[in-house]
């Protein structure tokens, strides 16, 4: 349930996740909602992991039936990774990579007749260029039952500290104008308002007195222009910032312009730097759902934009 301050004025802002309480939050959301809902996928699952690199969750040894989906593979990870000593150790982890990505969508790369049970990502989705191609391309590869489940940083607890919650109209913008790469709004917003703070948490008061932007407005700038480009390449950027208020908004309105039929079945608070989210496929569009169903998603849309309104 959203619980609205009726007292809030304008000047609210999108809402920063308690700080004194993260220790705790984060022990009782990872030990008593992620980890138990990650130790239940059975072993004989058929599992598609997405940008698992030198950390995968789901190795072929513990889950025979796992796929692995990159941006390169096994080997270029390790050769990747190898130079880089915070990481070096973790070579081994690395799993035999079964689909390269190109760009496109996610379903050209796959068998038709391989569908999966689980889709994994973990810190991934804010990477992709397309949000909404993305989450039509997870619908169309989930199994009949199939989830998916999607580990997202909180915008509010890294980098993105000083950005706003991406909205469905950034979404609709890029999905209209399909494109290889960032571009545009995604590239100047992460560009230009990224900080020299990434503490794995919620920020204090201390973090906010000493952050500074990593870039001025005119390299952001000089970035946008480059970035738009023909043959520009691919920038690893976070094209997409979401807390758990503003992703479930999010779901539900494209769900409600009929562009997904992904629907949220949890989202947890946040906890460290980021929040679990679980989607799973509705039982149809919505525009089949009573009427009482439909009323229930637009109350539920207004409360969270609410919610987050500034």
């Amino acid at each position: 349930m959203i619980i609205v301050d009726k007292l809030a004025t304008a000047s609210a802002r999108v809402p920063r996740p308690a700080t004194w309480l993260t220790g705790w939050r984060r022990w009782q959301v990872l030990h008593r909602q992620v980890r138990p809902l990650l130790a239940k996928v059975d072993r004989q699952s058929a599992i598609l992991e997405i940008g698992g690199g030198y950390n995968p969750r789901f190795t072929k040894a513990e889950h025979p039936r796992t796929y692995h989906l990159d941006h390169c593979s096994a080997d270029a990870l390790r050769l990747k990774y190898a130079t880089a000593p915070q990481v070096a150790h973790l070579l081994h982890r690395i799993q035999a990579v079964d689909f390269v990505s190109t760009g496109g969508p996610l379903e050209d790369l796959i068998p038709a007749d391989l569908r999966f049970d689980l889709i994994y990502g973990s810190h991934v989705i804010e990477h992709q260029v397309d949000l909404i191609g993305h989450l039509q391309s997870l619908e169309r590869l989930l199994a009949p039952g199939g989830r998916v489940i999607q580990i997202v940083p909180d915008f509010r607890c890294c980098f993105d500290a000083l950005r706003y919650p991406s909205l469905c109209s950034d979404a609709l913008m890029v999905h209209l104008r399909p494109g290889a790469v960032h571009r545009g709004k995604q590239v100047f917003d992460a560009e230009s308002r990224a900080v020299d703070c990434n503490p794995g948490r919620a920020l204090r008061d201390k973090d906010w007195r000493r952050i500074r932007f990593n870039k001025t407005l005119s390299q952001a700038m000089a970035a946008t222009l480059a970035a738009d480009q023909d043959g520009a390449p691919y920038l690893d950027l976070h094209g997409w910032a979401f807390c758990p208020e503003s992703f479930r908004l999010l779901l539900i309105e494209l769900r409600l312009l009929g562009l997904t039929t992904l629907q949220a079945t949890m989202v947890t608070p946040t906890y460290g730097n980021q929040f679990c989210a679980v989607l799973q496929r509705a039982s149809g569009p919505v525009g089949e759902l009573p009427a009482q169903a439909q009323q229930a998603l637009e109350d539920e849309r207004l409360a969270l934009t609410r919610a987050l309104r500034f």
